[in-house]
């Protein structure tokens, strides 16, 4: 397991994280001032940094030196309950995600993975082509730090969906399309759904069809990354979030994704359609995902129009959202 800095001044708190983070197998050092934190990471480099955004740590100055030295280290920053600008202050130090209180076990243990997985993802791509690559089910927790829901407006892209697990990877991928943006890698978003999932499974009772989509969730997971992250979205989609994947990638995926589908046990020989939407900042395309104008929130919807132009073809398909404006340059 990783080691983990954490910088924390206040004892009960650090001996809470230190305990969540030790029952996970990490190795944990802990310091509770700034310049303690500096010295230990010169001195003996950490895998991670947690560090508390309050004084006289000040996780976020941390941070920012951290990046002005040309260091990738990751750095989780932690907020108190209160803090109601926890992401944009977050992306704004440069850091790779944010925990905010009250903090709870699940939640600190899976953003220290996540952000351990980016990062090793990172230095280390792994070729999405490759189907031999180790897959896992990826476990998200309930909202972080227990934060109280947020009703979202009308015109809210994310409102669609009251998934907590996809609650939890919006908070993630707003911070990680923020990441992109800085270093020039490629990310990729994928929608899948069952193709007339209403239609075939009007005779299911509630149970069976929690059950299938539990089933199409399992085999979607066993065909991705385990750097990728996999939840359910609503109704009958899931959301694939693919990091470091370029175009290319991202479309053996999602055809790997689809033709998984007719071995669901429970609904033999069902189909599935995939949109799919991809940023590559170092391209020069000047579409939605593209440039000043990325956002998790575009991404989100050049998937779903994709995903309807599947389906509009009679489903059982994949399509790309174009990488620029213009009917010439769909990649269907």
């Amino acid at each position: 397991m990783a080691t983990v800095l954490l910088a924390e001044p206040s004892a009960p708190v650090a001996s809470a994280l230190r305990r969540y983070l030790e029952g996970a197998g990490h190795e944990v050092a802990w310091v509770g001032s700034a310049v303690e934190a500096r010295r230990l990471l010169e001195d003996r480099p950490p895998a991670v940094l947690v560090a508390s955004a309050s004084l006289p740590v000040d996780g976020e100055a941390l941070c920012q030196e951290l990046r002005q030295k040309g260091s990738r280290l990751p750095v989780l920053l932690v907020y108190p309950p209160d803090e109601e600008h926890a992401d944009p202050r977050a992306v704004q130090a440069g850091a790779d995600g944010c925990l905010v209180g009250p903090l709870k076990r699940g939640t600190v243990v899976t953003c220290v993975r996540l952000v351990l997985r980016l990062h090793e993802a990172g230095a280390h791509p792994q070729a999405p082509e490759d189907s031999g690559a180790p897959a896992s089910v990826v476990g998200i927790p309930a909202r972080p730090g227990g934060l109280p829901e947020r009703r979202a407006s009308r015109t809210d892209v994310f409102a669609v969906s009251t998934s907590p697990d996809f609650d939890f990877l919006k908070r993630l991928l707003l911070m990680e399309v923020k990441r992109s943006r800085r270093y020039r890698y490629p990310i990729s978003l994928l929608l899948v759904e069952l193709d007339r999932f209403t239609e075939h499974t009007l005779s299911m009772a509630p149970p069976a069809r929690t059950a299938l989509l539990a089933e199409a969730l399992g085999l979607l997971t066993a065909g991705v990354r385990d750097i990728d992250v996999v939840v359910p979205f609503a109704d009958s989609r899931f959301v694939a979030f693919l990091p470091h994947t370029p175009r290319s990638g991202a479309r053996v995926v999602a055809e790997r994704l689809r033709e998984r589908m007719p071995s669901l046990k429970a609904l033999p020989g069902a189909t599935a359609s995939v949109g799919v939407a991809v940023s590559e900042p170092s391209g020069g395309g000047k579409g939605l995902t593209q440039g000043a104008g990325l956002s998790f929130g575009g991404l989100l919807k050049e998937a779903g129009e994709a995903l309807r132009r599947a389906q509009m073809g009679g489903g059982d398909s994949v399509v790309v959202a174009p990488s620029g404006p213009g009917p010439g340059a769909q990649d269907g």
